[in-house]
């Protein structure tokens, strides 16, 4: 068993050396670097990364459904 989960959900790395589209230089971006870590920050064109994702995206309209079936609790419940 594994500890993480990967899948299409998650997206796939983009490859901008192999050929892939390169995010605007500076935008916030998931970011894998040379050394094989996943981070999140501003993407350079230094050579610096490997790869890239898109940021997830949130869905409101499920967070206001979640938040209304499930309101906050007070302290004093």
């Amino acid at each position: 068993m594994t500890n993480y989960q990967a899948g299409p959900e998650g997206g796939e790395y983009l490859y901008p050396r192999s050929g892939d589209p390169s995010p605007r230089v500076g935008a916030k971006v998931q970011l894998l670097t040379i050394g094989g870590v996943h981070t999140s920050g501003p993407w350079r064109d230094d050579g610096s990364c490997l790869g890239w994702l898109p940021l997830p995206k949130r869905n409101m309209e499920k967070e206001d459904m979640i938040s209304y079936l499930n309101p906050p609790r007070s302290r004093h419940d």
